[in-house]
C-alpha cells in the first residue's frame, strides 16, 4: 500500500508545487519582458498583462490604436514604438485624464456607489477620441467592440 501512494503523494505535491510557481511567475514582470520605463501614472510595478489589459482598455475606450500615444520607431528598430517618448500631447493628455478618472472614483463614486461602478474612458468617449457634447446621443458601439463594465 505504501508503495503506491508514496509516487501518488510525490506527483501531487509536484503538481502542487509547480502551479504555485507559474502562479508567481504571471504576477512579476518576465525578465525577457524588461523593465517599463516612465511610468508616471501607472504603478511601477504593474505586470505585464496588467499593463497591457489597460492598454486594451484606451484602446476600446477611445477607438483608437497604439500609436495614438505612442512615437513609432525608425523601421527595422527591435521594438515597434519607443514607448518612454513623452513628445506626443496625446500621451501628456492621456495621463490627466487616468488622473482625473481616478480622482473621480476616489473621492466622489466610492463614497456615494454602493455598486462599484467606476468612470472609465469609456464612460465618456463611447469609442471616440473626443466626447460627444452634453445632449448628443451615444454612438453605439461595433458589434466586435465591448464596453467596459460602467
Amino acid at each position: 500500500m505504501l508503495t503506491r501512494t508514496l509516487p501518488l503523494a510525490l506527483a501531487a505535491a509536484f503538481v502542487f508545487a509547480a502551479c504555485t510557481a507559474m502562479q508567481q511567475q504571471k504576477s512579476q514582470i518576465r525578465a525577457d519582458e524588461g523593465v517599463f520605463h516612465n511610468l508616471q501614472v501607472l504603478p511601477q510595478n504593474i505586470t505585464h498583462d496588467e499593463l497591457i489589459s489597460m492598454m486594451r482598455g484606451f484602446t476600446r475606450g477611445l477607438g483608437v490604436r497604439c500609436d495614438h500615444c505612442h512615437v513609432p520607431n525608425p523601421p527595422g528598430s527591435k521594438e515597434v514604438f519607443d514607448f518612454p517618448n513623452d513628445s506626443k500631447p496625446e500621451k501628456k493628455a492621456a495621463r490627466t485624464m487616468l488622473r482625473m478618472a481616478r480622482a473621480i472614483n476616489a473621492n466622489y463614486l466610492s463614497k456615494v456607489n454602493e455598486h462599484g461602478t467606476a468612470v472609465t474612458c469609456w464612460t465618456c468617449h463611447r469609442g471616440q477620441t473626443v466626447p460627444e457634447g452634453p445632449g448628443a446621443k451615444p454612438e453605439q458601439p461595433a458589434a466586435t467592440t465591448t464596453a467596459p463594465p460602467g
